[in-house]
């Protein structure tokens, strides 16, 4: 069974503000059993660790139905991709005579194509330049878009993105955007929601704690209008870390923003949509490779916002009896229950296991099949199939690396 570090043990009690003999006498433990616990004499089980949070108001299980996760923009840079025919049809699943052309100056290339919102980058000189670099940027917009071609072909964007990594060992994700919905309670059950409002107030009143994210920011406005069904006030917005870092939250009254944008009532909002806030999650560079890397080996999405939250931020509600800084209940019930999730900024090298996962994945039910067809024919597809194929430059390179990769490990 898992055991939680001495360390974690140590740096959470720290964290609520109490000595170890009020820890213990808060959490109904006899001092000598948890100093024994914190000096690494005695294991403490992940479980455990739970059950003594849990006496000190942090929640078990957070309430995972009041939360929906999606993917809300998508940047992955491909350092060389020749056959872009290829790429679209067989990752995007939609061929390039969909998209239009045109002259583009952004992020430094010089083409566009576009199908909607899902935009494809390149060279217009690529074949005499030999720059066969390409990027594939998905905007909130383009994602829904994306969406709807993955759901026509039963894929996941789990599936979507472990066959794009998999397949092009090279490629990068420049950003991922995670977007988390507050679903509403209903009518009459509004004080159950987060107030933006309030986490502003515990901010001013050292409340909040913050980890990595050193800086906040508020913004919020609202217009004149003559309409009385019409939203005037556009709601506040938190903003947490920098937009030049690679880790930046944004908090907003996401109800507000639909009603002014659908030119409705902020009643109709809730009802029709049923969203009470927003929390979006941007990363770029390492951590957004990393959140990638996490999700494509089968992390669920949502886990990961709220594990990224638990690590970044820690909200309070005062103190308790023993002084101890009580945990939020609302903001427990949405983000408690999920261990804090710290991300690596190193991604990997090419390993050979990548690529045996995605022939796992992807081709090892096929060849089953053509293994067996082959002893019903009495053919050998199999065998042509293995003879068909041949080793690339690329792929000489990458054995080059996995033997100089051998020679190191002995």
């Amino acid at each position: 069974m898992d055991k939680i570090s001495p360390f974690h043990i140590k740096k959470f009690r720290k964290q609520t503000g109490l000595s170890q003999k009020d820890f213990a006498r808060a959490v109904d433990l006899p001092t000598r059993t948890y100093r024994s616990y914190e000096a690494g004499e005695r294991g403490l089980t992940i479980e455990k660790f739970r059950e003594l949070k849990e006496k000190l108001g942090y929640h078990k299980d957070c309430e995972r139905d009041s939360l929906r996760a999606q993917i809300d923009y998508l940047r992955l840079s491909f350092p060389r991709l020749k056959d872009l025919d290829d790429f679209c049809v067989n990752f995007l699943h939609c061929p390039l005579s969909e998209f239009t052309e045109q002259e583009t100056r952004l992020m430094n290339y010089t083409h566009l194509w576009q199908r909607g919102n899902i935009w494809i980058f390149d060279f217009f000189d690529k074949a005499i330049t030999n720059d066969y670099q390409v990027c594939l940027q998905l905007s909130g917009q383009g994602c829904r878009e994306m969406e709807v071609i993955l759901e026509h072909k039963g894929i996941t964007w789990q599936i979507f993105l472990q066959h794009i990594l998999y397949s092009y060992q090279d490629v990068r994700v420049k950003r991922l955007d995670i977007a988390l919905d507050e679903l509403y309670k209903g009518y009459g059950h509004e004080d159950q929601q987060i107030l933006i409002p309030d986490l502003i107030k515990k901010l001013h009143a050292n409340e909040i704690v913050l980890d990595t994210l050193k800086k906040w920011n508020i913004t919020g406005g609202g217009s004149f209008t003559d309409n009385e069904d019409m939203e005037a006030n556009h709601g506040l917005s938190i903003y947490f870390g920098s937009r030049q870092s690679q880790l930046y939250f944004n908090f907003y009254e996401k109800r507000y923003e639909i009603a002014r944008m659908e030119n409705i009532s902020l009643d109709e909002s809730l009802e029709i949509f049923g969203i009470w806030n927003r929390y979006e999650l941007r990363f770029s560079d390492q951590k957004a490779q990393g959140i990638v890397e996490e999700y494509i080996n089968g992390v669920d999405l949502g886990e990961i916002a709220r594990g990224i939250i638990n690590k970044e931020i820690q909200v309070y509600d005062g103190i308790n009896q023993f002084g101890a800084y009580k945990p939020d209940e609302k903001w427990q019930r949405l983000f408690g229950g999920v261990e804090p999730l710290k991300l690596s900024t190193n991604p990997q090298p090419y390993s050979i296991e990548r690529t045996i996962r995605w022939l796992t994945y992807q081709v090892a039910n096929s060849l089953a099949l053509v293994s067996e067809a082959d002893k019903i024919l009495q053919t050998e597809y199999m065998k042509m199939i293995k003879n068909s194929g041949e080793i690339t430059d690329r792929g000489k390179a990458m054995l080059k690396l996995l033997k100089v990769s051998k020679h190191y490990e002995h």
